[in-house]
């Protein structure tokens, strides 16, 4: 049965050696560091625990320590007493000795862990970006640095003489440590990359009819090119099925998987969608099939580690036409897409730094609280929360941002602003009063980051959905709201696009 969680078991027969792995267990046995990056689920863990048992075959002492288990919140003499613990065991034994005082010297505690002399000894970190806390990265990662840059002069048997790293993960080397103190620029850099059609017919093999394997294989190979966590899961649902029924099971899986997501999309695509930046990325691509590839900045070469890009021929190319499919359907991708048929239910829920653009924290806690209900919402097909939590979302964007414009632009905007009818409730020198119906007639006339904003008249209707006397008017069943809540998050997300800086 193909294996679809965790890292493949040493001894499972579903696993196929990847050419990474290769290059990776060379650098190391070269003594060389080496930075492994590629997208989760993507068989770098199965791959470093492989590398693990051949080093220790070579005769070198191998530790592996996956920073994920690290507790949070943990100061930084505590981080590297847990990392001592992890290498000592990873080793085979305890820490002989604790350093004492408050030492906050790596060194001292690995000197603790790796007992000196004896044999070349390799640490493999894995999720080497798990340490929140910036200063804490910042210090862990420079002291790791100051190993490699002592090695070449330190006495022989010492520990920085002896001992060497590999870094594997999902992340932005050159942002995620300080450049001045980071080790990640003194590796050799590994990219991990997908199976090949052979080996999909490999795994296919062990898990489908013979006559099977070929159509499930281009079927598989057609639908989510050969991203090894996908391709696990499409053999695994036909392996489940009846014998010659395979083929029809994973046509259906890729059906499922395009319009209800599961996690590893979610997770793929709420990265994307909760950084502008890679979110523009995306966005070009899925209106143009490709964009144009520049070496020279961290989100392109980001959008190929996080794996839903890869480059060809200098542009950036979707990695399946799973991703792609996913990419064009999506409203927070391509909000002007939001009121076409083909567009997706499915959202994919935002990090309060996604709207880092809202200046007021009490607006921006609203507001992004107001939004992922919406997600949550629109995915449980729950349609007429969804259009309520956009509309809450909305107000607290305009709000900030209009309570944010010089008094000069609000009066302005109102002159220009046509068939304006301020209540008397309303004060015209305070936003925070106004009708939703007002400040979109004021917004109009200000310009965000590529001009006037843009405000279509359907999200005036949001705020009936908070009535019910008012949404009786023009009722509409649950089931057929559909589209209005999916136009909605289009709509919302296209003012956060507008009013952001680029």
């Amino acid at each position: 049965m193909p294996h679809t969680t965790g890292p493949v078991p040493l001894d499972s027969q579903d696993y196929v050696s990847r050419v990474f792995e290769e290059q990776t267990l060379t650098y190391l046995l070269n003594r060389e560091w080496v930075l492994l990056l590629g997208p989760r689920q993507h068989g770098k863990t199965s791959s470093l625990l492989r590398v693990q048992q051949k080093l220790k075959g070579a005769g070198l002492r191998c530790a592996f320590v996956d920073l994920q288990g690290m507790p949070p919140g943990l100061s930084f003499r505590e981080v590297l007493e847990w990392f001592a613990r992890r290498v000592a065991s990873s080793l085979g034994h305890q820490l002989q000795h604790v350093p004492g005082g408050s030492d906050d010297a790596l060194e001292d505690w690995l000197a603790c862990a790796v007992p000196a002399p004896g044999a070349p000894a390799v640490i493999l970190i894995d999720e080497a970006s798990t340490i929140r806390d910036q200063g804490v990265r910042n210090a862990f990662y420079g002291q790791i640095r100051a190993l490699k840059s002592t090695a070449a002069v330190a006495p022989s048997g010492s520990l920085s003489s002896i001992v060497q790293f590999a870094f594997a993960g999902t992340f932005r080397p050159e942002t995620m440590v300080d450049e001045r103190n980071s080790p990640f620029n003194v590796c050799r850099r590994v990219d991990t990359e997908d199976l090949y059609l052979d080996q999909i017919k490999t795994l296919a093999g062990a898990a489908v009819s013979a006559n099977q394997v070929d159509e499930v294989s281009n079927l598989i190979y057609g639908g989510v090119g050969s991203q090894p966590h996908l391709a696990q899961i499409l053999l695994t649902t036909a392996a489940n099925r009846e014998p010659g029924q395979e083929a029809q099971a994973v046509i259906t899986e890729l059906e499922r998987l395009a319009s209800a997501g599961n996690d590893h999309l979610d997770s793929l695509f709420r990265v994307v969608v909760q950084d502008p930046r890679l979110a523009r990325i995306a966005s070009a691509a899925a209106a143009h099939g490709r964009v144009d590839y520049d070496p020279a900045n961290v989100d392109y070469r980001f959008m190929i580690v996080v794996g839903l890009m890869r480059r060809e021929a200098g542009q950036l190319v979707f990695r399946n036409p799973l991703y792609e499919r996913i990419a064009r359907s999506s409203p927070q991708l391509r909000p002007e897409a939001s009121c076409q048929p083909e567009a997706s239910s499915h959202f994919y829920l935002l990090e309060d730094t996604t709207v880092s653009f809202i200046a007021d924290s009490e607006f921006r806690e609203i507001c992004c609280a107001a939004y992922n209900g919406a997600v949550t919402a629109i995915n449980a097909h729950r349609y007429r929360l969804a259009l309520i939590g956009f509309g809450i979302a909305l107000e607290a964007i305009l709000l900030d941002w209009m309570l944010r414009r010089p008094a000069p632009d609000i009066a302005t905007a109102i002159a220009a602003a046509s068939s304006i009818n301020f209540t008397r409730y309303e004060d015209r020198a305070d936003p925070s009063t106004w009708r939703l119906v007002n400040l979109m007639k004021v917004a109009r006339q200000l310009n965000g980051v590529r001009g006037p904003l843009e405000l279509p008249e359907p999200l005036r209707q949001l705020r009936n959905f908070v009535h019910p006397s008012v949404m009786k008017v023009s009722y509409l069943s649950e089931p057929k709201l559909v589209h209005e809540a999916i136009a909605a998050g289009g709509l919302v997300g296209g003012v956060m696009r507008d009013i952001q800086t680029p």
